[in-house]
């Protein structure tokens, strides 16, 4: 129900799954295009071809100005990237590639281009991963799920305890790090921090400009929905008219994931949630729009929902939330990982671990 492909340029990520002896070769992914209604449509419609050809040419010398992006983290964002990707899009003419990074960013529940500073679109769409998207040659589609890499590797950590709820951290007057839990007290010379930060006010004591800096982070509500459905096509499809922000609550996408591999009607259905429709009403959407793409017994198996992709806008870019962010490294002990550091990707949050862990430790 969460993540379900990683891309060939995730050489961080290939490497842990070599060392951990995760070569498996998942299932092939096919995709398609579609209409609401149901109809089949191009990526790119044939009228936007040569458009699409021109501003393509462009793409690769406009991506290397923001080489730094590629860096673990978000120090000293250039002024452009902080505005929504819509209006980057529109000062560089990029009209109808546009269209093409909104396929795979609003689609894996990441917002909508229009309000998403650009900085986070690129952490994602890089050159080399927006051409794994395209050509689709080759995914990384673990047979077991993503989770069996970080099963792997827990099983070789000799102290791990996953009941453990952490309560309150704070620093002792030694300067080691106290952490009470509900399995009792633990001591530590520093401490990690990866869960979300919004709930890191409730475990430490902050001062209210820091207070005041946790609370600007926002989350996208995203839901994943798995369906038993005869007669789907038997590919992980798009619906591009489903992910703007109007069309909040109608599914943007489905995954078949198993086509080469078994037969089953089971898919996963993806949707951005929408603070004005019930949970009836969003399910009624979306059985409507499996009805129209041939769908037949339609039966809904599971839901799990998400506060997804944590973040911030514009203003909390430019008034430099990541630097006052950094400079909170090893304040009490507590360093800062995890998915708001540098995008929520897999590759994406190894590469900043890698990097936290050869600055301090």
């Amino acid at each position: 129900m969460g993540a379900l492909i990683g891309l060939p340029s995730y050489k961080l990520t290939m490497e842990y799954m070599e060392r951990f002896d995760l070569l498996e070769k998942g299932p092939l992914l096919d995709r398609g295009f579609f209409h609401p209604q149901g109809s089949r449509i191009s990526q790119i419609p044939l009228e936007q071809m040569p458009d699409f050809a021109r501003e393509f040419k462009r793409l690769p010398s406009l991506m290397r100005r923001y080489e730094s992006v590629r860096e673990p983290g978000f120090r000293q964002v250039p002024p452009e990237l902080c505005k929504p990707f819509s209006t980057w899009c529109d000062e560089n003419e990029l009209t109808v590639l546009r269209q093409v990074f909104m396929h795979y960013f609003c689609a894996f529940g990441f917002g909508n281009i229009d309000d998403v500073p650009t900085v986070y679109v690129m952490k994602l769409l890089n050159y080399d991963n927006l051409m794994s998207f395209i050509e689709i040659t080759h995914m990384i589609s673990w047979p077991s799920g993503v989770t069996e890499l970080p099963r792997r590797m827990a099983d070789r950590v000799s102290d791990l305890r996953l009941t453990c709820e952490v309560q309150r951290i704070y620093q002792e007057n030694t300067g080691g790090v106290r952490v009470e839990t509900n399995q009792g007290p633990l001591y530590f010379d520093k401490v990690i921090y990866t869960a979300p930060l919004q709930g890191f006010a409730q475990k430490v004591e902050l001062i209210r400009d820091e207070e005041e800096l946790f609370k600007s982070i926002i989350d996208e509500k995203f839901r994943v929905y798995a369906y038993r459905v005869e007669n789907m096509p038997k590919l992980s499809g798009y619906i591009p008219d489903n992910m703007g922000i109007a069309s909040r609550g109608n599914m943007m996408a489905w995954y078949y994931r198993w086509a080469d591999l078994a037969q089953t009607d089971l898919i996963t259905v993806y949707v951005a949630e929408n603070d004005h429709m019930s949970d009836a009403e969003i399910r009624e959407n979306i059985e409507s729009t499996l009805a129209s793409l041939g769908g037949e017994n339609i039966r809904l198996y599971m839901m799990k929902r998400w506060n997804h992709f944590p973040h911030v806008d514009t203003a909390a870019l430019e008034s430099g939330f990541y630097e006052r962010l950094e400079n909170l490294q090893g304040k009490n002990g507590i360093y800062f990982a995890g998915e708001i550091m540098n995008f929520p990707t897999l590759e994406n949050c190894i590469r900043y671990a890698k990097a936290l862990v050869n600055r301090y430790f």
